[in-house]
């Protein structure tokens, strides 16, 4: 496969999945915004932790003087100045989906350009406040269609393995990112502790979708230390951090033909090291030494390998953010 072809492919599946976990944060915000209305302290930095997040920081104050939750919902969801916004992110993936049509389905095509039209005239419109849960959920459902129509219709051939491995990389990087965000957040300065903390847990289940697997796991008891590690170490949760590493190395595995030639070799290394300290870690272990330390050394290593997958297939530049 030409490197070009798979550098669409690569980017096209992380671009849609970068789409889907902003619209998914945006939503549960909202939602818990709603839903907490009589804690307002509690509301008061809420909305930061989304631009923590994202990693934009410096760009988000480059662009607004304060936070606000019309302020952060513009430049995650609208905002074409910010490289990591829903409307980037679709805009790109259509692109590389044009780029590479004659290796995708037809209907693959269409529904990206159905896609991309449709978040182009919210983007361009005058938006409320009142729509966006409405445009959130339009996002997830298209994100949701395209990896149907991708699963139904594409065959399981390096262009499949690519956008596995895109698709896998941004989801591992952005559910260890929402868990180091939140273990940061001090509960105990609220009034009320266990309302907010029960809250607070919550919304991060919700924002990966993992609420009712999280539930049926360990019955209704909602802690930090379950939490980190239901989103760490689970192996049949699709967004825990172990699941999707998982995913990435049967990727590479499959298209190297589970040989490691010298050109893979540093590639295979990086995987087979993060997938090893998933492995051999126990959450007490984590919570002991700081989850902090920890998550930010898988995102650390997360950076290490998309950098390497562009390196050992020639796709272009990889953002660490």
């Amino acid at each position: 496969m030409l490197s070009r072809v798979a550098d669409s492919l690569f980017w096209m599946a992380r671009n849609v999945e970068r789409a889907d976990n902003n619209a998914r944060l945006i939503a549960v915000k909202l939602i818990s915004q709603l839903e907490n209305a009589n804690h307002q302290e509690e509301l008061e930095d809420n909305w930061e932790e989304l631009i923590q997040i994202s990693g934009y920081q410096s760009q988000y104050s480059q662009q607004y003087e304060k936070i606000t939750d019309r302020n952060v919902i513009e430049f995650l969801f609208f905002s074409s100045k910010n490289p990591n916004s829903v409307f980037t992110g679709i805009t790109i993936a259509r692109e590389n989906a044009k780029a590479v049509r004659e290796i995708i389905p037809q209907e693959l095509w269409e529904m990206l350009n159905s896609f991309y039209l449709e978040i182009k005239e919210c983007s361009e419109s005058s938006w409320e406040i009142e729509k966006v849960n409405d445009y959130c959920e339009l996002v997830k459902n298209r994100s949701l269609l395209f990896q149907g129509i991708v699963e139904a219709t594409l065959q399981r051939g390096d262009a499949y393995l690519f956008m596995e491995m895109g698709k896998y990389i941004e989801r591992a990087e952005k559910t260890s990112r929402i868990l180091d965000v939140f273990f940061h957040k001090n509960l105990e300065s609220y009034k009320n502790v266990e309302i907010v903390t029960y809250h607070h847990w919550w919304s991060v289940l919700q924002s990966v979708s993992g609420h009712e697997a999280y539930i049926k796991t360990y019955r209704p008891l909602i802690n930090d230390q379950n939490v980190a590690e239901f989103l760490i170490f689970n192996p049949s949760f699709p967004r825990s951090m172990y699941f999707c590493i998982q995913k990435v190395k049967g990727a590479f595995e499959m298209i190297e033909d589970h040989h490691v030639e010298h050109y893979s070799k540093s590639l295979f290394e990086a995987l087979e090291y993060l997938e090893n300290d998933l492995t051999d870690y126990t959450i007490e272990e984590v919570i002991a030494h700081g989850p902090h330390s920890f998550l930010q050394s898988f995102q650390n290593r997360c950076n290490k390998i998309g950098q390497l997958i562009a390196k050992t297939y020639y796709l272009g530049e990889v953002t660490v953010t």
